[in-house]
């Protein structure tokens, strides 16, 4: 379920401002406000989220594949914009990451119930730089991805191969589809 709008934090603070005014004035709150839906707003935190990464897709030196994010909780939950990551070797030793947050598509609030999922979308290199052996640097065998809003990482196997350019790798935000 896509939430296509997005509340921000100073309106929810104007709005509670004023809510709280309304009531120490006695106001009572107009019927439309009322029977406003409430937002359903609890962010997907790391522990209630598993991840995978989809099959590489691969043509003349460039590779994409979807990082996806899967709800495993019990509990409805958010994400909105772009995670973190860090690929890392056989005994979790990071390797070069360099990751570039690109704007197709751009955040959106996401809803997710149990079993619903969300998907960065992602593109780097195979075709080593200027300075780069081959291969351009050791091969990643995994990835641990920060979700939005999030300073734990989860972990996800990494089948992508080598990435170049000093491990650069394009991000979209989080979106289903």
């Amino acid at each position: 379920m896509v939430v296509n709008r997005h509340i921000g934090t100073r309106i929810l603070q104007t709005s509670a401002g004023l809510l709280a005014a309304g009531a120490l004035a006695g106001s009572a709150l107009p019927a439309h406000a009322q029977d406003a839906p409430q937002p359903r707003d609890p962010r997907c935190h790391t522990s209630q989220l598993s991840g995978s990464m989809s099959r590489v897709d691969a043509g003349a030196g460039q590779r994409y594949a979807d990082l996806t994010l899967t709800n495993s909780s019990g509990a409805y939950c958010t994400l909105y914009g772009y995670g973190g990551m860090q690929l890392v070797d056989d005994a979790g030793n990071p390797l070069p990451t360099e990751v570039t947050r690109t704007d197709n598509p751009g955040p959106t609030l996401i809803g997710l119930d149990p079993g619903e999922s969300a998907s960065a979308s992602l593109h780097w290199t195979a075709v080593p730089h200027e300075g780069e052996g081959y291969p351009c640097q050791p091969t990643a065998t995994g990835l641990e991805v920060i979700p939005p809003d999030e300073t734990d990482w989860l972990p996800v196997a990494w089948t992508g191969g080598a990435v170049c350019g000093g491990g650069a790798i394009d991000e979209s935000a989080y979106h289903q589809g």
